[in-house]
């Protein structure tokens, strides 16, 4: 038994449960409840993004997914030799690892970013005591249109991710 890989598996897969599951989660479900619900989700969610940092523990989850899964990678394919890259199995797992690479760069690059500038606003919303201005209410328009967009990439690039791994 290699103790070494067992513990790379364990770490890979729990992490990637927790990342697969609360973006799914998240943009599945939390989001359009979010914008069905209107200004009265606000909170819940500045709370769950901002308070519970929920989008950098994922991001967190995201990244050791990967780095576990690229060292994995690298041991199985022995070194990145060929053959094993391009057999079934090196193919399903090279399309599972770009696509996981691809969901966390987006996360990292898209997402945090989009849900940090929603919390400042929310903030300054907060902080005038009134509705938000129309220039924040066209902002907030706008992060959420990309936040429904880069969803739409990232679920169907996760579903890619663990069906590689299977």
């Amino acid at each position: 038994m290699d103790t070494y890989m067992v513990v790379l598996r364990i770490v890979h897969i729990l992490a990637g449960v927790f990342w697969v599951g609360a973006a799914l989660t998240t943009f599945l479900f939390l989001q359009p409840t979010a914008r069905e619900v209107g200004p009265a989700a606000g909170p819940f969610m500045a709370h769950l993004a901002g308070k519970k940092e929920l989008v950098d523990w994922v991001l967190r989850a995201a990244g050791l997914t990967v780095l576990a899964g690229l060292v994995m990678y690298w041991r199985v394919t022995g070194g990145l030799e060929w053959d094993r890259i391009t057999s079934a199995y090196g193919i399903s797992l090279t399309i599972g690892a770009l696509s996981a690479i691809a969901a966390f760069s987006l996360g990292l690059s898209i997402v945090r970013p989009t849900i940090m500038a929603t919390l400042a606003i929310g903030r300054d919303v907060a902080a005038s005591g009134g509705p938000p201005t129309p220039e924040q209410g066209a902002q907030l328009q706008a992060l959420q249109k990309r936040g429904k967009a880069v969803g739409q990439i990232i679920v169907p690039l996760l579903v890619i991710a663990v069906s590689g791994m299977a």
